[in-house]
């Protein structure tokens, strides 16, 4: 990615006292990970990271929150979603979901968070035929549909219990490659910033002023 390579570039591996000043150029240095932040003097932010099939980029403002360094995305990205464009009946207890073609390579089965109430979730997948195996799932009473690896987008749809569903979704893609920060948390360690993203701590170790 031109953004990462960009960042990486530039930078110069400098050492710096825990108490030194947050702006500046940063790193990751981990396992199957790059990536690089840019925290300008001017408040303004650049950042790039790739982890296995995820690669994004974004920028906006930060800001010093205490010792916590936060990220907000301008201009915003538009974020994915799903519609729930049919709900026919089905045979109590079953459950199918379709997805109408999203117009490009999807390359996964449609998977989603199902439970009665959205606290305790079951992760479920459709088969080719739609239908989805409820066997040890909890009443579903809410579907939470998940793109591939990025999983929910926080849409949840609500459906009845006394009868069966066969869903039909539409998905409407993001700003594809996108990071979407409000307020972002990166915790200060030392002279570095720690960022948890899917589920994983990214640290960013600063290489220059």
């Amino acid at each position: 990615m031109p953004g990462i390579m960009t960042l990486m570039l530039a930078a110069a591996v400098v050492h710096h006292p825990a108490g030194a000043p947050v702006a500046g150029r940063y790193q990751v240095h981990q396992m199957e990970m790059g990536g690089a932040l840019e925290l300008r003097k001017d408040g303004h932010f650049r950042y790039a990271f790739t982890y296995g099939a995820i690669d994004e980029e974004g920028r906006g403002n930060w800001k010093l929150d205490g010792k916590t360094v936060r990220l907000t995305s301008d201009p915003m990205p538009k974020r994915a979603s799903f519609e729930l464009v049919r709900d026919d009946p089905a045979p109590k207890g079953e459950l199918y979901m379709t997805l109408e073609d999203p117009g490009f390579e999807w390359g996964h089965s449609l998977d989603a968070l199902v439970s009665a109430d959205m606290k305790s979730a079951k992760e479920v997948s459709a088969d080719e035929t739609g239908r989805v195996d409820l066997t040890d799932a909890p009443v579903v009473a809410a579907i939470a549909p998940m793109m591939p690896v990025y999983g929910p987008t926080g849409d949840i749809f609500h459906v009845t219990t006394n009868q069966g569903h066969k869903l039909l979704f539409r998905f409407h893609k993001n700003d594809l490659g996108q990071a979407i920060f409000e307020r972002e948390p990166l915790a200060r360690e030392g002279s570095d910033l720690l960022l948890l993203r899917y589920d994983t701590k990214v640290r960013f170790i600063r290489t220059r002023p």
